[in-house]
């Protein structure tokens, strides 16, 4: 989530999806899910125009779904270093 900070950087915006796998995120995050980073964007860019179901591998458990274009949200949130976008956001 979007914090404020005193040097005026904020975390940069990306795509995410809502991980499936509620059993396993749900010690962590039991009300909001994990939020699986798949790539960068802005504030004010439209979401890509995918007209088909994509599947994304969980940062965290590993589990693979699919996911709907509609499944797609805008957070805004910081990357870990280690951090590689989704093909489809590359």
């Amino acid at each position: 989530m979007a914090t404020w900070n005193a040097w005026g950087e904020d975390d940069p915006y990306c795509w995410v999806v809502i991980c499936k796998n509620h059993k396993f995120h749900r010690q962590q995050n039991l009300f909001s899910g994990h939020k699986i980073p798949l790539g960068e964007t802005d504030a004010f860019s439209p979401p890509p125009e995918l007209d088909f179901r994509m599947t994304v591998r969980c940062d965290e458990c590993g589990q693979e779904d699919t996911y709907d274009p509609a499944d797609l949200v805008r957070m805004q949130m910081s990357f870990a270093p280690n951090f590689k976008p989704h093909p489809l956001f590359a």
